[in-house]
């Protein structure tokens, strides 16, 4: 085995800043995941607190109080939505929100994407497709949306729908395609998503089931 030149080991300064720059790759994802939820925390520590502190007086407010009081609330919605009662003033008020000019954009593309990705959407991300153009020999990585057209202007039969995410930023393109463009990819939705926003350079292999 050939052993390197002196000329070819790294100086000292350049293996500082190779540490230098491990440590930023291992604490950076850590960093910002725990600044992302003491920011949701503090959103409901401020919102929630403030209401706890109207009823309890200064001395019995324990700092948290609205953190933990903003999660029974949610939980509480969650349980209520069950009740028929309830639910029914809900779509009430989405009703009220569905008819106004300006909000009404916002409030339809935010409760049609909030519902894809929940249990009351009826359908979700579950399977990640190669799209393939056949005559440019190029694939992106995809998710199947719709594959009924039948109540929409546009559309042709066996024609799907595909969202394709951009890698590095919550935004994408969604595309019209034959089916038989579309190659099923083996691989948990967590893991392809991973996979398009770090354009590829994620090297974690997820459990195929």
């Amino acid at each position: 085995m050939s052993v390197p030149a002196d000329d070819d080991r790294p100086s000292l300064a350049q293996r500082l800043v190779r540490l230098f720059l491990k440590g930023l790759a291992t604490i950076i994802p850590i960093a910002l995941t725990l600044l992302i939820v003491f920011w949701l925390a503090g959103l409901a520590e401020g919102g929630v607190g403030a209401m706890i502190r109207w009823v309890l007086p200064d001395d019995l407010y324990i700092r948290g109080m609205g953190l933990i009081g903003g999660i029974l609330i949610v939980m509480a919605i969650g349980l209520l939505s069950q009740v028929y009662l309830f639910r029914k003033l809900i779509d009430l008020g989405e009703a009220v929100l569905d008819r106004l000019p300006l909000i009404k954009p916002v409030f339809r593309a935010t409760k049609d994407f909030v519902d894809y990705f929940s249990d009351n959407g009826g359908k979700k991300f579950d399977q990640a497709v190669l799209v393939r153009q056949p005559e440019l020999g190029l694939a992106m990585v995809g998710y199947v949306t719709r594959e009924d057209f039948s109540d929409l202007p546009f559309g042709k039969e066996g024609e799907v729908a595909v969202y394709l995410p951009l890698s590095y930023q919550v935004a994408g393109y969604m595309i019209i395609v034959p089916r038989d463009w579309l190659e099923p990819i083996d691989m948990p939705f967590d893991e392809s998503l991973r996979f398009v926003l770090t354009a590829g350079m994620s090297r974690r292999a997820g459990p195929r089931d």
